[in-house]
């Protein structure tokens, strides 16, 4: 007897599944995209457990009637592609017919709808197979139950998050389909509670205040680069604001929510040298382009789309964005570019030297502000311990020796692998040392921040952030950890969740979040380049360096120091 032998259809759906059904956010993802399609100007949203208990769709969109109904729970039954030339120019979000019936595979699902009002079909399938098919009288639309998620395939339930990392993941999806859809009223909620609530608006500046709230918003410059073959409109952020990850940049292709190389490119070439490195605006993007020279029909979950004139869509985006930033006299704009002038000196506090140099004493007074954070008090700073200052270099790297040799060390790298080693210390004992705000701060989060602090909320309140929530998604922040008091505590905030939000999306262990946002906290509170320093700073920072246990490289894996040790010295000389 052969080996090979046909798959009966219960595997087929699961094995479907898993490539549809990533976890319950894919879910939410697919049923919106159907509701959308089928011309809905409403769609109600609640979850229970993350998803993974209940997810409930409803819709007042189309509906269908008893045939299509049980049509549309079979594999590759759509009513959105024709023929094969359909699929040259897709115009609707979803085409394989393979949500519904992937979905049902893997969950206890009940479908109902209706054409029209009170001529409704309800259809319950168990695992695939259909369980039970009856009539109802039910309003125009359609309302999708999914319970309990993956409960017949347990190797897949395993590997879901908690509860609050999977609601996070459902917010930010929904977040994203309002962004797009301006036009419909979204809600969701979880066990009663609304997580999101975004009413019809015409215009999409209103929308995004709903979903990035005012503050947020207010920062944002609109863009349009008018129409044509390919027209790029939307949003975007200063320079000044931008954030550790992406999860603020929001890209879209005719409508539908995507992760783009090309566009994602194009954002960076348009900021420039604007934004530091690993450090992202936020950006609101939508692109418009003739169906037929763009496929989506590359990627299971219809998250990646590939173009035939790929560079024709990064310079529009690029010349876009970078007009709208030079607009506003961020950057030059780009027919005003000219040749690299030659670099300017940086300034120094000496207007003659770039170094500032100083006579080494047998005390020091006490340390500067800058520094009073990282040391145990007012005391004055103890004699070397490792190494001596000798000078600032372009007030940004200090010139030192140790019994090795000569040091170059760059003062913002090692006062971050100061801060972190000592925080996360604290950390781990979880005895971190907090400074309460003279004045208490209100801060306005996005519903997807407000839901990832809920579901980070004790690590937060562990690293020193004693918040508590102040009605809808304003929270009230009463302290932070002490080793970032010298930071701006919202942008703070704000950088953290966003820190937070990319470790969900990356299945990121709870230990690997703590380092995460221990890591940018410490960045944001470390002294800066370009920041004067007298030798009591430098050698103060130089002493508690020399206690860390890796201190020749900051917390982002950047060298914090370089050494030219006496023998290479005298070679250089020639003296050996």
């Amino acid at each position: 007897m052969g080996k090979i032998h046909l798959l009966d259809d219960p595997i087929i759906n699961r094995i479907a599944a898993g490539e549809v059904v990533e976890r319950p956010a894919s879910v939410v993802k697919e049923l919106l995209e159907n509701s959308l399609d089928a011309g809905a100007t409403r769609i109600d949203i609640r979850i229970q457990g993350g998803g993974k208990r209940f997810i409930h769709v409803r819709d007042d969109g189309c509906g269908m009637d008893r045939d299509d109904a049980i049509l549309s729970i079979e594999r590759h039954a759509t009513s959105k592609l024709e023929d094969d030339a359909a699929l040259e120019d897709v115009r609707t979000l979803g085409f394989r017919g393979e949500a519904l019936p992937s979905i049902a595979a893997v969950s206890r699902f009940i479908l109902r709808t209706a054409a029209l009002d009170g001529e409704g079909t309800e259809i319950e399938i168990h695992s695939g197979r259909v369980h039970e098919i009856r009539e109802a009288g039910l309003p125009r639309g359609t309302t999708i139950e999914v319970d309990r998620l993956f409960y017949n395939v347990p190797a897949r339930r395993k590997f879901m998050r908690t509860d609050g990392t999977e609601t996070a993941h459902i917010v930010r999806t929904v977040s994203r389909y309002a962004l797009a859809r301006p036009d419909v009223r979204f809600s969701l909620e979880q066990a009663g509670r609304k997580l999101l609530e975004a009413p019809t608006s015409g215009d999409a500046a209103t929308r995004v205040r709903q979903i990035l709230g005012a503050e947020a918003a207010e920062r944002m410059i609109a863009f349009d680069t008018g129409p044509g073959q390919v027209r790029a409109h939307g949003f975007t952020g200063r320079p000044a604001h931008a954030l550790a990850g992406r999860e603020r940049q929001h890209l879209f292709v005719n409508g539908r929510s995507v992760k783009d190389r090309v566009m994602a490119h194009a954002v960076v070439e348009a900021y420039g040298n604007t934004v530091p490195r690993g450090r992202f605006p936020a950006v609101i993007l939508f692109l418009e382009v003739d169906g037929s020279i763009v496929d989506v029909n590359v990627h299971p979950q219809k998250t990646e789309v590939r173009y035939q004139q790929s560079s024709l869509v990064h310079e529009c985006v690029r010349s876009g964005l970078r007009n709208a930033l030079s607009d506003q006299g961020m950057v030059p704009r780009l027919d005003q570019l000219r040749p690299a002038a030659p670099r300017e000196e940086p300034v120094s506090s000496s207007p003659s030297s770039p170094f500032s140099v100083f006579e080494p004493a047998a005390g020091f007074p006490d340390p500067p502000p800058a520094q009073r954070e990282i040391m145990p008090g007012p005391e004055p700073a103890p004699p070397p311990v490792g190494a001596r200052a000798l000078a600032q270099y372009r007030d940004s790297y200090i010139v030192a020796q140790d019994k090795e040799g000569l040091l170059v060390v760059d003062q913002h790298a090692a006062h971050e692998r100061v801060i972190f080693e000592r925080f996360m210390a604290e950390a781990e004992a979880d005895r971190v040392q907090v400074q309460r705000l003279l004045f208490p701060r209100t801060l306005e989060l996005s519903p997807t921040e407000f839901v990832t602090l809920e579901s980070e909320w004790e690590e937060f309140r562990r690293l020193g952030f004693l918040m508590e929530p102040f009605g809808g998604t304003t929270v009230r922040l009463d302290a932070v950890p002490a080793h970032a008091a010298e930071a701006d505590p919202e942008a703070l905030v704000h950088e953290l969740l966003g820190d937070a939000a990319e470790a969900q999306s990356s299945a990121t262990a709870a230990e690997g979040l703590r380092y995460r946002l221990v890591t940018t906290a410490a960045c944001r509170a470390a002294i800066k380049i370009n920041h004067p320093l007298d030798g009591t700073g430098m050698q103060a920072l130089l002493n508690d360096l020399y206690q860390v246990e890796n201190l020749t490289t900051c917390p982002h894996g950047r060298p914090a120091l370089f050494r030219l040790t006496l023998d290479e010295i005298e070679k250089a000389f020639r003296r050996r």
